[in-house]
């Protein structure tokens, strides 16, 4: 028969080993919490930094359109100009060829 000693120690010894097993689930789970923690933040900083990207390539375009906005309004502004330069430029042509006209036809016939 087994002693009060021996009974005690193999108690003690069934009371560790049911101790160190859950401890070890314990350990398991919290592992896999942080390994889970992890996944999510490198998965967070992933999408923050792709939605980054996304905003800077649309600011990019928007500035590139304004830009090419900015170009086409001032070729066209200036090819208006030139167009008006032009036909003023053939109207006082045309003024001055009437006005030199209107002068020989004068002199021709004061003579």
């Amino acid at each position: 028969m087994a002693s009060n000693k021996d009974n005690l120690s193999y108690n003690a010894g069934e009371a560790k080993a049911h101790t160190q097993d859950k401890l070890g689930h314990g350990a398991d789970a919290v592992k896999g919490n942080a390994e889970g923690a992890k996944e999510n933040t490198g998965n967070f900083f992933t999408t923050a930094k792709d939605k980054v990207a996304e905003a800077a390539q649309a600011a990019k375009e928007k500035v590139t359109g304004a830009g090419q906005a900015t170009y086409d309004k001032a070729a066209d502004t200036t090819q208006a100009a030139k167009e008006k330069a032009t036909g003023a430029g053939q109207a006082t042509k045309d003024k001055a060829s009437d006005t030199t006209q209107a002068a020989k036809d004068k002199t021709s016939s004061n003579y």
